[in-house]
């Protein structure tokens, strides 16, 4: 009787953990099937966002920008890299890159290509601005066209502020400090609030002064939302009229919403809204941004 009870018992003791191997073993399938799926899922998010900036680089590839200085103008060079890539969830913005053009080492124009997921039609974002003190055109692919009717850059002398370093090291931290001078903030309409730009940490765009190799001027960029600048305030060492060289400051818009921009405190520059960028009452003289559905036809 002993032995029955204890063959039954083995024999329970064996079931019991068949069937908590088998369980486990189920567990373990599982596992690796949502590990697979999850890998699959990353994979295809991989491939689609490497298709999407392959798709914006050749379309920052295919614009042509032309600083109308004399005669037909001068062809600006893209640097060959986006100077810096975003997103920006409130706004729908999945993935954006932004390029800068450039005529003998000086910005001229720069540009974001957005991923704009607003609407139930995927579509493209693309916002241009003029760096140039000369007017600008701007072709891009399948026709778009745009020519600045005033110069990008206006500059203005930062007040008290101390004359640029004759040192490249002592210089680059002079335009850093200058920048962390001016703030802002702007009303967005998506999410119906006013919110204060805040100062990227790094500038988006450096050039030197092609005689004397220093530094001479880095552009910096204002967000509201993430990484995503709404303004850039470019700070540069310019000559005086009395000979002497000074740091001046310009600024350029790259949003749609109401805004302003202020340095210590004071407001410099108020900017209004844009509704939409085809409507008849909108005046782009320096900037301006449209709208194309998204895909990737190849760009020829």
């Amino acid at each position: 009787m002993t032995r029955l009870v204890i063959t039954g018992v083995a024999v329970l003791g064996a079931i019991i953990a068949a069937s908590v191997f088998a369980t486990q073993n189920d567990t373990a399938k599982a596992e690796v099937t949502q590990q697979s799926e999850a890998d699959k899922q990353t994979e295809a998010q991989k491939e689609r966002a490497e298709s999407l900036y392959k798709w914006t680089r050749k379309y920052a590839q295919d614009t042509r920008i032309t600083v109308l200085n004399k005669g037909d103008g001068e062809a600006a060079e893209l640097r060959a890299e986006p100077v810096m890539r975003y997103s920006d969830q409130p706004r729908f913005i999945a993935d954006a890159t932004l390029w800068v053009w450039s005529l003998r080492g000086r910005p001229v124009a720069i540009q974001k290509v957005e991923v704009n997921d607003t609407t139930a039609t995927p579509l493209w974002t693309v916002c241009f601005a003029a760096l140039s003190e000369e007017l600008v055109e701007a072709k891009w692919p399948f026709g778009h066209t745009f020519k600045t009717t005033k110069p990008g850059w206006v500059f203005e002398a930062i007040p008290s502020a101390d004359p640029p370093a004759e040192k490249a090291a002592a210089r680059t931290l002079q335009m850093r400090a200058l920048s962390r001078q001016f703030s802002g903030s702007v009303f967005s309409g998506v999410q119906n609030s006013n919110i204060p730009m805040r100062l990227l940490p790094k500038p988006v765009y450096e050039y030197s002064d092609p005689e004397t190799k220093l530094p001479l001027g880095a552009i910096f960029g204002l967000a509201d939302n993430g990484t995503n600048p709404s303004v850039f305030v470019v700070i540069e060492a310019r000559p005086t009229k009395d000979g002497k060289v000074a740091w001046h400051h310009a600024h350029s818009r790259m949003t749609a919403d109401i805004g302003k921009l202020t340095l210590n405190e004071a407001t410099i520059w108020e900017f209004k809204p844009v509704n939409v960028p085809n409507d008849p009452s909108t005046n782009f003289d320096n900037w301006m941004f449209y709208f194309m559905r998204r895909n990737l036809t190849t760009l020829r």
